[in-house]
């Protein structure tokens, strides 16, 4: 007896959207346990891994990815670069993949938990004592947690500023004249400090590694590095100033050093 052969359906427009709305949730599904099972990012492991790319290229000079520590004077030097000239800000630094690019004067390829190795192997403290030091009493805070105060008073405080060449001179300014006040049109004068607060850890280790955040005009618990300017809880208010600010693409070379003791 021979069998009949089997007849196959066509299958209609509707079935076949069903058919594939079905395995995407199935590879949802399957990515979600992925994820599940990868190991999560761990802060201490996070730190460990960057310390084991310190190098050290001359007595009291060290190099972690591109960053030169000095010792002696605490001074690091990171390589950046301009990303926009003009523009609405929320941040001075961003690292080159992070989510707020759009809204940074400069951006590094260094890694933000390698920009917070950095600062405490230089012996800065992280705390965010100073961030709203100049916030009025009647403004909501942007963030709700108590102040945390570095073990050494002021080991928060930084100056930084950005030197380029332009030619045969080299130019250095305080990272406060890339930046202005959209309603004053001039540079905030209370900026001549900065403070490394650290950033937050989540459950995915160091915050600043998934956003990208590292120096913030806004108040940001994410980024490394927070503004102590009047205003700086609002995200309305900074702007870029473009007259200072070198060409785009341009190399430039970030500088921290501790902030002037008032």
């Amino acid at each position: 007896m021979i069998a009949a052969p089997i007849r196959l359906r066509t299958p209609s427009p509707a079935m076949l959207r069903s058919l594939a709305a079905t395995a995407l949730v199935l590879i949802a599904l399957a990515d979600l346990r992925a994820q599940d099972a990868a190991p999560k990012p761990d802060a201490k492991a996070q730190l460990e891994e960057a310390q084991k790319l310190v190098k050290q290229v001359s007595p009291g000079v060290f190099d972690l990815n591109g960053i030169q520590i000095t010792a002696a004077t605490r001074e690091l030097r990171i390589p950046c670069s301009i990303l926009h000239q003009k523009l609405p800000i929320e941040y001075a630094l961003c690292h080159e993949a992070g989510e707020k690019v759009h809204e940074t004067i400069l951006e590094t390829k260094v890694r933000p938990i390698q920009i917070q190795l950095a600062l405490l192997l230089a012996n800065y403290q992280p705390g965010t004592l100073g961030i709203l030091e100049k916030l009025d009493p009647k403004e909501e805070r942007p963030y709700k947690a108590k102040d945390t105060e570095p073990k050494t008073p002021g080991a928060n405080r930084l100056a930084i500023h950005v030197e380029w060449k332009d030619g045969d001179k080299i130019k250095k300014v305080p990272l406060s004249d890339f930046i202005q006040d959209i309603e004053k049109r001039k540079t905030p004068d209370d900026l001549d400090t900065w403070i490394f607060n650290g950033s937050l850890i989540d459950e995915g280790g160091f915050a600043a590694e998934t956003t990208g955040s590292i120096i913030s005009t806004y108040v940001d618990r994410s980024a490394i590095i927070n503004s102590a300017a009047k205003g700086n809880q609002r995200d309305d208010l900074w702007i870029s100033m473009p007259s200072n600010i070198p060409a785009e693409e341009t190399k430039v070379t970030l500088i921290i050093t501790p902030a002037a003791t008032k």
